[in-house]
């Protein structure tokens, strides 16, 4: 960890136009900087791009990204640092502008180039039922039945509040701090080094869809077990689609410059779910869909996701 940090001090001294264009562990051989070329031939085809990533990683002691833990009862994914575009250009096909999405704002520009330097443990799933229920001691859903469903209806007060899901886990577990992702580590996570409208890529006639997301065209009007449909690159499950996912951030209007490692930590009136669920069309489960909802709103389509800073062992 030590030479990490000071590797990540040498690159920023070169320059941000320099750290942000690219970042490297150079012990471990490995770069994870998109494709400069949107039509990448490994942009559309995660499980190439899921090999290439773990050859790249060539270091005896690195973590592979993909690489599984437990914590806390929850199975997490880790992932490595690096740059992605966020958000998405205007040209994008069924993108959605500030004119309003599900009554609420939403603006994915300008697409911006961000910098994460720290890696992260992802859930591997939505927190199921059961999860929330073996640290909070009852099952808020709407849709029960299996135990392997992903909790809903919580806000983001419910997960993040006083006596809450976050913190109630995290007493029970001294020594690792369970947190929500950024909104910026939740698209790099979801997009695994995409750079499609989809993880699994552009889907102009949503043929390919059903096989990676529960959305309005396949769920029968109800949410499903977590980790049903393929994965994304990097081994995570229904990043999109099944219920939408709290991230730690309030929704803000994105800045067109380079940033590194962005929290939009100002209060406003809205908190930002991501992912689409089980009741949206298609278009809502883009990788760079966002919109802001009330942190005290709960509904049966919004749940969570949890993160981990760091090595975390």
């Amino acid at each position: 960890m030590q030479f990490w940090m000071k590797h990540v001090a040498r690159v920023l001294a070169m320059g941000m136009a320099t750290a942000v264009a690219s970042l490297f562990i150079v012990g471990a051989t490995w770069a994870v900087t998109p494709p400069s070329d949107p039509g990448s031939s490994l942009a559309d085809k995660p499980n190439a791009r899921w090999m290439q990533t773990r050859a790249e990683v060539t270091a005896a002691d690195a973590h592979t990204p993909g690489e599984e833990a437990m914590f806390g009862g929850i199975q997490f994914v880790w992932i490595p640092p690096g740059t992605f575009m966020m958000g998405s250009l205007e040209s994008e096909q069924d993108r959605i502008s500030n004119k309003g999405h599900l009554n609420r704002l939403s603006n994915e520009a300008p697409r911006h180039r961000v910098t994460l330097t720290h890696e992260l443990w992802i859930g591997k799933y939505e927190v199921t039922q059961s999860q929330w229920e073996a640290v909070m001691g009852s099952n808020p859903s709407c849709f029960i039945g299996d135990a392997s469903l992903p909790v809903e209806q919580v806000s983001w007060n419910d997960v993040t509040g006083p006596n809450g899901f976050l913190d109630t886990l995290n007493h029970a577990n001294p020594g690792t701090t369970f947190r929500l992702p950024t909104e910026a580590e939740w698209e790099y996570a979801c997009r695994a080094g995409t750079t499609t409208r989809f993880y699994w890529g552009d889907d102009p006639s949503y043929s390919e869809i059903g096989a990676y997301a529960w959305y309005n065209g396949n769920s029968g009007g109800t949410t499903h077990p977590v980790g049903q449909k393929t994965p994304n690159a990097w081994g995570i499950y229904d990043m999109s689609g099944n219920v939408w996912e709290w991230c730690q951030d309030w929704y803000k209007v994105y800045s067109a410059r380079p940033v590194l490692d962005p929290w939009k930590s100002s209060v406003s009136a809205d908190r930002v779910p991501r992912g689409g669920s089980w009741v949206n069309n298609g278009r809502y489960c883009r990788s760079a869909d966002r919109y802001g909802d009330h942190p005290d709103n709960r509904n049966y389509g919004i749940g969570v996701r949890l993160c981990i800073s760091g090595s975390a062992r």
